[in-house]
Parts: C-alpha cells; structure tokens; sequence
C-alpha cells in the first residue's frame, strides 16, 4: 500500500511540472516568430527545446495512471468517465471560445453552423492550443487494448512493443529523414506509432526500478536528444530563412530520448520532495488544476499581457511572470467555478 502512495504522489509532481512545462511553452510563442536578426529567437529557440517534454510526460502519466482500469470500472465505465472528464470540458471550452471570436467579430454568425462547429471542433482551427487534445483522445481510444495485456505478461509485452516500434516507427524514419535516403521503410508497429508509444512508455518506466547505470545511459541519450533538437532547430533554421521542423515533433527521436530521461529525472525527484510533508501539500495542492491550465491558458496568455503590459519577448515574461500570474489566475478561475453547482463539470 505505502508504494502504491508514494507512485501516485510522485505522478502528481509530474503532472504539475508537465502542466507549468506547457505554460512556459506557450509564454515563449515567439518562438515561432522567427527572425534570423531576433535578440529573443536563439533563447525561445533552447526554452521550446528544453521545456518540450511537456505533452510525452502528460501522455505518459494517461499510461499510469489508467493502465489497470479493468480493476477499478467496466470498459463502458472507462469511457463514461472519460466522457465527462475530458471530452466534454473540451466541447465546452471549444465552443467557448468561439462564442468569444463571434461577440470580438472574428467570425461572422451566419459562418456558425453545425458543420463549422463539427470542423472547429474536431480539427482544432479556432482553438490552436487545443492540438493536444486529439493525441489524448487517440491513448484514450487506445488504452482498452493496451490493458487488456495480462499484467504478468505485460512488462514483456510493453517492452517489445517500445524496442521494435522505437526502431521501426521511430529511429528508421529519423535517420532516412537527416539522410535524405529514398530507401523503402514498410515495417511498423501500428500499436505504438506516433505520440501512442508514450503510454506503454509512462506504463514501462513507472513499473521499473532502473539502476544508476542504466539511468546514466538514458540521461547521455536525453542530453544527446536535447542538443540536436536545439542545434539542429537553429542552424537548420538559420539556413532555411524560417523555422525547420526536421527535429521537432513530440514522437520525433530527439524528444522522444529526452522525454524519457525527463521522466527518469523528475520521477526521483518527484519521489524524493513529496516525502517531506509541507511540499507534499503544495504539489498536492496544483496537482487539482493541472488540467485546468490546459483548458483555460488560452485566455490568459492573451489578457494578461495586454493587463500588466509585459514585453512578451523578455526573458523575465516567458520563465516567470507569465507562467506563475497565469497560472495564478487559471487556480483562482478554476476554484470559484468548482463551486458552482453544474457548471463546475466544466472544470473536473
């Protein structure tokens, strides 16, 4: 019992260090306003690097926390909750917020109708921010399979399928790409490709007790992940004129090696600070909006700048002012609505 408290508990400090991690992300969106003369580009260009392991970890924490689902609720249960817990509190904040593009006239009444809505919603064109939320739909849908493994065949399992589907899905594709190879590369494994390999993944390195040996190879891979994801980004970048997406992307093999070693680390430091009581009730405490940032960041990046009048291309901004006031705000909007009968759902 004592170990399955402690796992959770340090689950939480990677919930919450993956919800500020999405903050600081966003707070350093001119990023992708490149500019080959830009004092801010070479910083924004090493913080999206470093503070990428945002949504892996996030997907990570789904394999987790609800790989043993079948030991708690039926597969309709599942889903059930699921519903209520993600899907709708994504359809209402969707169409949320194009109700406010509608009263700004960003959008036009008469473009609202139910195939807009079902385009908007679906393909996350009105609320960019949102992209995540089909990659967490997709594990979601995914999961059922993924759990129904026998758990004493499911390290096994969960190994092969990480190994063979890092290979085909991942490694193979990477160096054709940086090569420029025209090689033919049928194989892969369906079950994990793409942003999927990260459950099994969370699942994997929650259940393993890794020796410093072995997490001293994952943290030379993570630097290794982590520096071509940042040099490569900026000469690549620097040459082309314009942002190069050759190292980017969640499931790519330089994020995908430091999202893991990422992991590795916070998961002991997670472990060791949730055993002293006071930052135990802290972490505990940000552990319930966590999901909250993810819904209502996309207000406060906008107002809060345009309130305090910060330089959003400043340092101070993006790693401090912006990520603690908004999330600052996001806790206080969050707790006033949970305490509104029915439309605290909004806000699970």
């Amino acid at each position: 019992m004592n170990n399955n408290i402690k796992k959770i508990d340090y689950v939480t400090f990677l919930s919450v260090a993956s919800a500020v991690a999405v903050l600081i992300l966003h707070t350093n969106s001119c990023f992708w306003k490149f500019g080959a003369d830009a004092y801010w580009w070479p910083s924004a260009n090493v913080i999206e690097s470093v503070f990428y392991f945002a949504v892996p970890i996030f997907l990570m924490i789904s394999g987790i926390t609800l790989m043993d689902f079948y030991d708690r609720v039926s597969l309709s249960g599942y889903f059930k909750k699921r519903i209520l817990r993600t899907f709708v509190p994504y359809v209402f904040w969707s169409l949320f917020f194009i109700a406010c593009k509608v009263l700004k006239g960003a959008i036009a009444l008469n473009e609202i109708t139910p195939k807009y809505l079902y385009q908007a919603i679906s393909g996350n064109t009105v609320v960019d921010l949102f992209w995540f939320f089909t990659d967490l739909f997709i594990v979601y849908l995914s999961l059922p399979l993924f759990a129904a493994v026998e758990k004493s065949r499911r390290r096994q399992v969960f190994t092969y399928l990480v190994t063979v589907g890092f290979v085909l899905n991942h490694l193979i594709p990477f160096i054709k790409m940086i090569s420029g190879s025209d090689m033919n590369t049928p194989l892969t494994i369906p079950a994990v490709t793409g942003t999927l390999i990260f459950p099994v993944l969370g699942w994997l390195l929650n259940d393993a007790e890794l020796k410093r040996s072995q997490k001293m190879v994952i943290y030379i891979a993570g630097i290794a992940g982590l520096s071509v994801h940042i040099i490569g980004t900026y000469t690549s970048s620097m040459a082309a004129g314009g942002i190069v997406h050759t190292y980017k992307g969640y499931a790519n093999i330089p994020s995908l090696l430091y999202s893991v070693a990422v992991f590795v680390l916070l998961k002991d430091i997670g472990t060791f600070i949730m055993k002293d009581a006071k930052k135990a009730v802290i972490i505990n405490f940000l552990g319930k909006y966590t999901f909250p940032v993810y819904l209502m960041q996309y207000i406060f990046l906008r107002i809060v700048p345009a309130i305090f009048g910060f330089d959003t291309y400043s340092l101070l901004y993006r790693l401090l002012f912006g990520p603690v006031i908004i999330m600052a705000m996001i806790i206080v909007t969050a707790f006033i609505i949970r305490k509104i009968p029915v439309v605290r759902y909004i806000l699970p």
